[in-house]
């Protein structure tokens, strides 16, 4: 250790400026001012569900942060599937296959996002 530098005892858990509790994406409980006007956006301008405005940007937020998440995958997918089936009736039948072609729509949303962030100019090495 040198002079100028000084030994501070660390205290236990989380030490000042930390921000391992931070979340953000799919999981975090609130939304950024951005994500709000977008949400708002969504709903005013394409009418969609305010639910469902919310699980999509909730959605592009996480796969921005972590394109390959396959829980955030599996989880948006349950709660549009949830969504829809109490909203329109859905039978079991109706429920597996609109469950099958969500996961489906956002296992290639994510593997797009993947593929964008590791395209060359993105500082990422290029794929094959």
């Amino acid at each position: 250790m040198t002079p100028d530098q000084t030994q501070t005892k660390r205290r236990r858990g989380g030490q000042k400026g930390n921000r391992n509790a931070c979340k953000h994406g799919f999981y975090s409980a609130t939304l950024s001012p951005d994500q709000t006007r977008e949400v708002s956006n969504i709903v005013n301008l394409e009418g969609v569900d305010p639910e469902v405005a919310l699980i999509r940007v909730k959605l592009q937020s996480s796969l921005q942060h972590d394109p390959g998440n396959r829980r955030v995958i599996r989880e948006a997918s349950r709660l549009l599937v949830k969504h829809h089936s109490a909203e329109y009736g859905l039978d079991a039948t109706a429920r597996y296959y609109l469950k099958t072609v969500v996961d489906l729509i956002l296992e290639i949303a994510s593997l797009r996002q993947s593929a964008a962030l590791h395209r060359p100019g993105n500082g990422q090495i290029p794929l094959p």
